[in-house]
């Protein structure tokens, strides 16, 4: 395995790196405790901070399983716990992001998103005024402050900054969850492959070994959705073998702008590189033979899902901890994890990790609004960040003591045979702001992830870059990058379904050229400047 070497590149997406960590003044009307008067009561209805006042929020949620029925237990304990009403909608993963953008452009959004999942979308809700700028109020949630150290504070500050200010609350990761290529171990061994791929090559040649022997198999699984979310997954699952930062929306702190070390260390994006452009050439020739999933490009998570429960996945490219669940859905199904990438045979190169911060640009956001609301702004904050307590941890992951879970040996673990989806549809319960320690303790996929993690650490990791950029650099990455990364998806979904000939060098350089049309050399410009 090869030795650890943490290699950090000077650059940021985008953003002011300044702390924002000036509380608003919303605690001048809080009750003199000292005071006995028989206006006590009035008073404290009228302060900010008291929970005597019931307070009516809309909340809208977007959760991995869909709650089966809402209200349900987790609304109506939380209800009950901070004397909040709560119109509560829950938008299933399969309708995207458009009752969002419907709910944004009409004006007509809610007070709170606990687990916006778009890190494209909270930017530009952001940069539009929509958005409460909740780094302002981060004295108020210590115990949120006590699950960063003081390295991580400081990247959540350069890496969620839009325009100089913070305005999401990111969940932040307890565990190391590596991304991995996952495989139907039983499927392999039948079809004579002991061994997972260490090349391309020798993936190439296993996948057409599964291929005669499996008829129904679909080739390399992707996990679809609306947009570009084919495409960019099937880019995912090759970028540590091709040394291409992958392209999470932003989410892992990855842009593709960055010091190339293969390049010199120059300030490249990456997908306009001939790094690219070998991936593009392997997939297209994995494609051709029907070594990767048809509709890749226009496939859903459910069909994604359902692949992979009748047999037709076989491998595909997702977190370690998604094996637990499989095997639970089908005792069958022996999956099992990849302890490396694939190497690039070509190149020769290691394949390397990209790492992102310890958190996720995945998180709480709350609606402008409310900064005119105080009894309902503090009211959220309050419960924030008393879901960041161990108390709050627990209660939001696991639920309730002798109705979803039950304590084992002191260890709280689900009740019968409820597990994480059955809870969340049946009772609503679900983590996310953090997960609950105590929780994890019983939790296979803590398991799985403790035992993946060392492999995967010790790989030459480059973590993920950050720059300053001015507002008016910003406002032009900001402006400019939808248009390249339409257009890098697009060339990549033709390229290597056969439409264009990734081989011809005029087809190549024509797509360069288009993607200075759309701004990547203004973007690129910034970039050289801004990294030192």
């Amino acid at each position: 395995m090869l030795k650890k070497k943490w290699i950090v590149s000077a650059v940021v997406v985008g953003m002011s790196s300044t702390a924002i960590l000036s509380g608003c003044s919303t605690n001048a009307n809080k009750t003199d405790v000292a005071a006995t008067t028989s206006t006590d009561t009035t008073k404290a209805a009228s302060d900010p901070n008291s929970l005597d006042k019931t307070v009516n929020l809309k909340v809208v949620s977007q959760t991995k399983y869909a709650p089966n029925a809402v209200p349900n237990e987790y609304t109506k304990q939380t209800e009950q716990k901070f004397n909040m009403k709560w119109d509560y909608q829950a938008i299933p993963l399969s309708a995207g992001m458009d009752k969002y953008n419907v709910m944004f452009a009409s004006g007509d959004y809610p007070d709170f998103i606990p687990n916006m999942n778009n890190w494209s979308a909270v930017k530009k809700w952001a940069s539009a005024g929509y958005l409460l700028p909740i780094g302002d109020y981060f004295d108020q949630m210590p115990n949120y402050r006590k699950l960063y150290t003081d390295e991580q504070w400081k990247m959540l500050q350069d890496f969620t900054s839009v325009n100089g200010k913070i305005y999401m609350l990111p969940s932040i990761t307890t565990t190391y969850d590596p991304m991995a290529w996952i495989y139907r171990k039983d499927v392999f061994d039948k079809a004579g492959i002991t061994a997972f791929p260490k090349t391309t090559d020798e993936l190439l040649a296993a996948l057409q070994k599964i291929k005669e022997s499996n008829p129904s198999f679909i080739g390399i699984g992707i996990r679809g959705g609306s947009g570009n979310t084919g495409v960019k997954a099937l880019l995912n699952s090759f970028a540590n073998t091709f040394r291409v930062p992958a392209d999470f929306a932003g989410s892992t702190g990855w842009t593709s702008f960055w010091k190339d070390p293969d390049m010199n260390n120059q300030v490249v994006f990456s997908p306009a590189t001939s790094k690219q452009r070998d991936m593009l050439k392997y997939l297209a020739k994995l494609y051709k033979a029907g070594l990767i999933q048809k509709d890749f490009a226009t496939g859903t998570e459910d069909q994604f899902n359902q692949n992979r429960i009748n047999g037709k996945d076989v491998i595909d490219f997702q977190w370690v901890s998604q094996i637990v669940s499989l095997e639970k859905q089908n005792k069958n199904a022996d999956w099992e994890y990849a302890r490396t990438y694939v190497q690039d045979t070509a190149s020769g190169k290691e394949p390397v990790m990209f790492k992102g911060p310890d958190f996720a640009l995945f998180g709480s956001i709350l609606s402008n609004k409310l900064a005119n609301e105080p009894d309902k702004l503090n009211r959220l904050l309050k419960y924030l960040d008393w879901s960041s307590t161990p108390e709050g941890q627990l209660f939001n992951q696991l639920g309730v003591e002798n109705l979803t879970y039950v304590m084992k040996d002191g260890v709280p673990v689900y009740k019968d045979d409820l597990d994480r989806k059955k809870v969340l549809e049946q009772f609503g319960f679900d983590y996310f702001i953090t997960k609950s320690d105590a929780a994890q303790k019983a939790d296979p996929t803590y398991t799985i992830t403790t035992e993946a993690a060392p492999a995967f650490k010790q790989m030459t990791t480059f973590l993920a870059p950050y720059a300053t950029l001015s507002e008016d650099d910003s406002n032009t990455v900001n402006s400019t990058m939808t248009g390249v990364w339409n257009e890098v998806y697009q060339f990549a979904t033709k390229a290597v379904m056969g439409l264009v000939n990734i081989e011809d060098d005029k087809v190549w350089n024509d797509h360069l050229a288009n993607l200075n049309k759309v701004g990547l050399d203004k973007a690129l410009a910034i970039y050289q400047k801004s990294i030192k």
